[in-house]
């Protein structure tokens, strides 16, 4: 048996008001609203287990059958991995600013049979 945690701060997001606001003709647009430093805003943390069982079969000498079973993402906790990036133009964010927009895999399983000789 193996367990792999996996801890992470969340990771900077630069904000951008997703316009040409400062007038440098810049593409892709790369203006920051006020009041706001470059990666000021973060994900989530990162909190996640992938779990491994294995059992093996000798069948003599050095030939064996390994079972294994694998689990990623244990718990299957939603892990935000992106968010949304974009303020607006005014004095108050715009509806969705920092929310989530992407996030990890749900819970996945995996089994093999392995026979080596």
């Amino acid at each position: 048996m193996a367990a792999i945690l996996k801890f992470g701060s969340g990771r900077p997001v630069n904000p951008l008001t997703g316009l040409d606001s400062n007038q440098s003709h810049a593409f892709p647009l790369s203006a920051r609203p006020l009041d706001f430093g470059r990666n000021s805003p973060s994900t989530p943390v990162l909190a996640m287990m992938d779990f491994r069982v294995l059992k093996y079969f000798p069948f003599g000498g050095t030939r064996r059958l390994d079972v294994v079973a694998e689990f990623f993402n244990f718990f299957s906790s939603a892990n935000a991995s992106q968010i949304n990036s974009v303020f607006g133009s005014g004095v108050s964010p715009i509806a969705g600013f920092g929310q989530p927009i992407a996030a990890t895999g749900a819970r996945q399983m995996q089994f093999s049979l392995d026979f080596e000789f």
